[in-house]
């Protein structure tokens, strides 16, 4: 993985003990038997004659921003990952459920409310990873009561946001660019 500056951090890499960081520093760390979800969208895809032609899988800048996954997230403690039906998707999280000994669960894109009940009964108290779309981000945040836009480019590779829900309260959101 080539390192690189994070303009929030100004250092050279992120790391699992900066993601802990993060949720001590919301006074919302998962002792408190709170939720945090990592969102990142699926990295680069294939594409066809300058569109996406059906379901297309990762290129080789794609299969090293997966890989780099494995870098940013091994400690940070994740214990679910939930990808769309996507290949580009499943591709996307596949490296770092293969290092952490997990399954990559698949979620419809399409139904973001019975991904959000299924965090909620199955995972209230975890650290879950979602391999999302650039429009099922804004969505799944906007549907978890964030209060403002948070669009994600079309091009756009390198964001992953740290989300540690609130009950009654919207949700402590950070943003990352990687």
């Amino acid at each position: 993985m080539k390192p690189s500056v994070s303009p929030i951090l100004g250092t050279r890499t992120v790391r699992g003990a900066f993601l802990a960081a993060l949720l001590l520093g919301t006074g919302l760390a998962p002792a408190f038997a709170q939720q945090a979800v990592i969102l990142v969208r699926h990295a680069e895809q294939a594409l066809v004659g300058g569109m996406m032609d059906g379901d297309p899988p990762l290129t080789e800048d794609g299969t090293r921003r997966a890989q780099s996954l494995v870098g940013l997230l091994k400690d940070a403690g994740v214990s679910a990952i939930y990808a769309s039906q996507y290949l580009r998707s499943r591709e996307t999280a596949a490296p770092l459920a293969q290092a952490l000994n997990l399954e990559v669960r698949t979620a419809p894109k399409d139904d973001l409310t019975a991904l959000s009940e299924r965090l909620r009964t199955e995972h209230g108290s975890d650290t879950v990873l979602i391999v999302a779309h650039s429009d099922t981000i804004p969505a799944l945040l906007k549907l978890w009561g964030h209060p403002t836009a948070a669009p994600v480019g079309k091009t756009e590779f390198n964001g992953l946001w740290f989300v540690v829900p609130r009950q009654g309260q919207a949700p402590i959101v950070s943003r990352l660019r990687l």
